[in-house]
């Protein structure tokens, strides 16, 4: 016992310490946020878990291997989002190696994340008993529904896109139920729940959690869905809380199927290889369309003067977003909050530069089709995220003038 409570005193500690350097601007550190705080959440779970069970569920030995294939699990849906176009990714390192070490270790959260929480709860509810349910022939339909839904959306993203949530959970469960593994269905026809109920409430809390600590970091995803770009809770439109859980279906499904590939050496070997190469492809093809800017460097910023940055430099200030803004004059402080501006980043700042573009409030008065020539940005979608920023800004601005 007193090894767990050392590890949960340590995680939280951990945990808390996100919140300082964010909220202190601690660099590097700010830039880790949401790394430190699901990292922090992924040992707080398991550790409770651990203490109601004697056992972990996710810390242990083939820790490792499950965080390449979580990150190779997850960039299925990165590659399945250059179709739909529904988030891209904002501030992130512009170094290569960091950037796509950030992608590895933050993908590689999904699985452990969802599956602790559902351990967890699972572990607290108990199993849930209900009217057994019967379906005849459930993995020929289930397959046939979850592919014909998969097509859907990748054919018709516009309209069907949340299917893309939806069919690898009945795709899997399908496969599960007909190779004997773990399967939803199967609890169902057995009148038992509790493994789906717990799924489907560790998506909602993963779901709430991912976008709470996504809405606080600096390095972070915007979504651009399609009908609800307007009504959110922090960047998730309110409707997409409902695919959370049926992601967590999907995950626990997923994770009832590695124990047969795991079971093997060389089919462990190969699961690992291919999920490698699925994050080199996920991690390149991000970089090339999802991700919209980066985090500037201080000394890239052109509008600033070299002794400003010199000094910027010795105190420990490396990127723009470690700059105290009380000691700009008015033109960067404009500048920088233009730079800032959901993300919108110095490239994109040089290319409304030219323009003519320089503040927050001349952003506001382009329309779409010209912004979007001006950025080369053809997602109209992601330009009226930048475009209502603006427009709010200004009024916020106009508003406290007032």
């Amino acid at each position: 016992m007193k090894k767990y409570v050392t590890l949960l005193f340590l995680a939280v500690l951990f945990h808390l310490s996100g919140y300082y350097v964010l909220i202190k601007k601690v660099e590097p550190f700010q830039y880790f946020f949401y790394l430190i705080a699901w990292w922090s959440y992924v040992v707080i779970i398991d550790t409770l878990f651990a203490v109601r069970t004697k056992k972990f569920a996710v810390l242990n030995r083939g820790l490792p291997s499950i965080v390449i294939i979580s990150s190779g699990f997850w960039c299925i849906f990165e590659l399945i989002n250059l179709r739909l176009e529904n988030w891209f990714y904002i501030n992130l390192p512009e170094n290569m190696l960091e950037r796509w070490a950030g992608y590895l270790f933050a993908y590689g959260t999904v699985l452990p994340a969802i599956y602790g929480t559902k351990k967890l709860i699972h572990s607290f509810l108990g199993e849930v008993h209900s009217t057994p349910v019967l379906l005849q022939d459930y993995p020929r339909y289930a397959l046939l529904i979850g592919t014909a839904a998969f097509l859907l959306a990748l054919v018709f993203p516009l309209y069907f896109f949340p299917f893309a949530w939806i069919a690898p959970a009945l795709v899997l469960d399908s496969h599960n139920y007909r190779k004997g593994n773990p399967s939803f269905m199967r609890d169902l026809e057995r009148g038992m729940t509790g493994d789906l109920v717990a799924a489907l409430l560790s998506g909602l809390v993963c779901g709430l959690l991912w976008e709470l600590w996504n809405f606080w970091s600096i390095s972070k995803w915007v979504y651009t869905v399609p009908f609800f770009e307007d009504i959110k809770l922090f960047e998730m439109p309110f409707a997409g809380y409902l695919g959370f859980p049926a992601f967590a279906v999907t995950v626990i499904a997923f994770t009832n199927f590695l124990p047969t590939v795991r079971l093997n050496r060389i089919h462990s070997l190969v699961a690992i290889i291919v999920a490698l190469a699925l994050s080199f492809c996920s991690f390149t093809l991000i970089d090339r369309y999802t991700v919209f800017s980066y985090t500037p460097r201080v000394d890239t910023l052109s509008f600033m003067p070299q002794a400003r940055v010199d000094l910027l430099k010795t105190k420990g200030t490396q990127r723009s977003y470690g700059i105290d803004i009380g000691t700009l004059n008015e033109e960067e402080r404009q500048a920088l909050a233009l730079i800032h501006l959901k993300g919108l980043g110095y490239e994109n700042f040089l290319r409304l530069k030219g323009h003519g573009i320089m503040t927050v409030e001349g952003l506001a008065q382009c329309n779409e089709k010209t912004l979007s020539q001006i950025l080369d940005e053809p997602n109209l979608r992601r330009i009226r995220v930048y475009l209502k920023a603006a427009r709010k800004a200004r009024d916020r601005a106009f508003s406290f003038i007032r």
